[in-house]
């Protein structure tokens, strides 16, 4: 793995963005839709700027756009590689950092991540990573890191100049990192005896070191991960179940070495994982869902007959679907409380929260 800046071939493949360009709109009667656009170039990854600017990365020509909220003009875009160029930059994830003034890429395929500045879009580091796909960039709520995922979990100094830290994790699924940014969660697959099910680990981002590691009751893949109703519980989501774990935080909860030089909290009925079923739509990215509050989770959802009610544990987490939506990605505008939404049909549409989400 390197991290560099931003070389001569990718400053040439970048043409200066001239001339400001609108989306075209297409016309809708769906009175969830505030505007909808047509979008050239494969809409991946999604994220809003503080200024309610919404970046769009396009898996052809491998390209990010900086989107007008209220007009679709497009006001920046960066080609971060060109036709010509045997690479297959798929931007799967657009993240923000927490100031506002980094836009962070997974290019999926091609092996790397890609740190932006905002507005500018002057490429502040690529990071390369031989052999491991990146499949998200989470930036830390405290600007310190950026955790890349990979076939490991890499840890990054905000601005990609320096690795801090490799965690030894092997094919993680899916990352979360806490809002108070003091915990790591990495989801992936163990070995309980003989047989393989899926669990989550804890690390603390102080040490860097591992606090604790718990079974998800499941074994199924893991899409995408977050934290919740205030860090005190873990959201993962999988292809057709969403599941709701709680997170201890009582006293009587101590942890206790297993006896491999790793830490467990032995759990009760109350800790165990809540599960609704669900139908992500088809090929969607890890971005599939947000926070509108601490306690409120919105995800898109195609239109199916699968949904129901949490079984198991009472839950912290209210879910609320945008139903009968074939998203790639979301992104949340808490200002406006509007979602952002990218779909591989080749559409960037905004979206009103749901009301039920509103009344929460």
């Amino acid at each position: 793995m390197r991290s560099s800046l931003a070389g001569l071939a990718l400053l040439t493949c970048s043409a200066a963005f001239a001339q400001p360009q609108t989306l075209p709109s297409v016309p809708t009667h769906d009175q969830k839709i505030i505007h909808r656009w047509s979008v050239e170039g494969d809409p991946h990854g999604v994220a809003v700027g503080h200024d309610g600017t919404i970046y769009v990365g396009l898996a052809q020509p491998q390209a990010v756009i900086a989107v007008d909220p209220k007009t679709g003009t497009i006001r920046n875009r960066l080609v971060l590689d060109s036709p010509d160029i045997a690479s297959t930059k798929e931007l799967v994830t657009l993240r923000t950092s927490a100031d506002g003034k980094l836009l962070y890429i997974a290019n999926g395929s091609d092996e790397s991540a890609s740190i932006l500045e905002i507005p500018s879009f002057r490429i502040v580091r690529e990071i390369t990573t031989e052999g491991e796909q990146i499949r998200d960039a989470v930036p830390d709520p405290r600007n310190r890191f950026v955790f890349l995922l990979g076939r490991h979990v890499h840890i990054f100094d905000a601005r990609g100049e320096k690795e801090l830290k490799t965690l030894p994790f092997e094919d993680p699924m899916a990352i979360a990192v806490s809002s108070s940014g003091t915990t790591l969660a990495v989801i992936g697959p163990e070995l309980f005896g003989d047989t393989k099910a899926t669990s989550v680990v804890f690390y603390d981002l102080q040490t860097f070191n591992e606090i604790a590691r718990d079974p998800l009751q499941t074994d199924k893949k893991i899409e995408a991960a977050l934290f919740a109703a205030n860090d005190r519980a873990l959201i993962a989501i999988a292809n057709d179940t969403l599941f709701e774990k709680p997170i201890a935080t009582r006293s009587a909860k101590q942890m206790a070495s297993a006896g491999d030089g790793k830490m467990r909290i032995t759990i009760d009925f109350g800790d165990l994982v809540s599960s609704q079923k669900i139908c992500l739509p088809e090929k969607s990215g890890p971005q599939i869902a947000a926070l509108a509050a601490p306690e409120t989770l919105l995800y898109a959802e195609r239109r199916c007959s699968a949904s129901g009610t949490f079984t198991a544990s009472s839950r912290r987490v209210n879910p609320v679907s945008l139903y009968g939506v074939d998203a790639y990605a979301i992104a949340y505008d808490r200002d406006r409380s509007t979602l952002a939404v990218t779909e591989r049909a080749g559409y960037l549409t905004i979206y009103k929260v749901p009301r039920t989400a509103n009344t929460k």
